[in-house]
């Protein structure tokens, strides 16, 4: 039972880090091309200033959640761990496995806030391009 649900587990924490990964790179890219046409054009066009400033705003919550996510991997994992030792030598370990669980579920809920974020300031600007 234990080992069907790490395999969720990491399957889950896998695709969120492929999500978050091509978004990361997707806005990433796009501020770079934003910034290539504002040192053509010239740095007068609050539009293209406004809209430098969402991606990258963007970018740096994308990655402020793929850290959380590997943090939480990494608690997982040493999850595992303690449970390995603890059945391997029979030293119990209960209350550092809990604190590991904690801390993985705590950092995939951070960051399912910072994502939220991401997608909600992608829409705002999504929006604000539809209605120029």
């Amino acid at each position: 039972e234990m080992q069907r649900s790490l395999v969720g587990s990491e399957m889950c924490i896998r695709d969120r880090l492929l999500t978050m990964s091509a978004r990361y790179a997707h806005t990433t890219g796009r501020v770079r091309q934003l910034l290539r046409t504002r040192n053509l054009i010239g740095n007068n066009d609050p539009k293209l200033n406004h809209a430098i400033e969402l991606i990258f705003m963007r970018a740096a919550l994308l990655k402020k959640a793929i850290l959380l996510v590997v943090l939480s991997a990494a608690c997982s994992g040493l999850l595992v761990l303690a449970s390995v030792v603890e059945a391997m030598f029979g030293t119990p370990l209960e209350t550092l496995k809990g604190i590991l669980l904690l801390g993985a579920v705590g950092l995939i809920v951070i960051s399912t806030i910072f994502f939220s974020f991401e997608v909600n300031i992608s829409l705002k600007a999504l929006g604000m391009s539809v209605h120029h």
